[in-house]
C-alpha cells in the first residue's frame, strides 16, 4: 500500500512539474529587434547646406560654433574634438562622412 501512494505522489509531482514550465522556443528574433550583445546606435548626417538631419528626420541649422538648437529649446554644444554633447549626456562622434554616430 505504501508503494502505491508513492509510486501516486511521484506521478503527480511530475505532473505539477511538467505544468508549471514553459516549453523553450527556438528560432529567428522578431523583426526590427538587435541581437544580443550589439549596439544601436543613431547616425546625425549633413544635410549639404550648412545643417544636420537628426535620426528622427528633423533638420537643424548649425551656428558659428557648430552647435545647433532642438526643437525643444535645447542646445547642442560641440567640443574641441568635433563631438557632439547632447543635453542627456550622450556624446556623438564624427564619423568621417560629414556626420556623427550617437549611442
Amino acid at each position: 500500500m505504501r508503494r502505491v501512494f508513492f509510486v501516486a505522489g511521484a506521478i503527480s509531482l511530475a505532473g505539477i512539474a511538467a505544468g508549471c514550465s514553459q516549453p523553450q522556443r527556438f528560432g529567428a528574433p522578431p523583426a526590427g529587434s538587435a541581437p544580443a550583445g550589439t549596439v544601436m546606435s543613431k547616425r546625425i548626417a549633413s544635410d549639404g547646406a550648412g545643417g544636420l538631419q537628426l535620426p528622427d528626420g528633423t533638420r537643424v541649422q548649425t551656428d558659428a560654433t557648430g552647435g545647433f538648437s532642438l526643437p525643444n529649446g535645447a542646445y547642442v554644444r560641440r567640443d574641441r574634438s568635433g563631438a557632439l554633447n547632447l543635453p542627456n549626456g550622450s556624446r556623438c562622434v564624427p564619423d568621417g562622412q560629414a556626420g556623427y554616430v550617437c549611442p
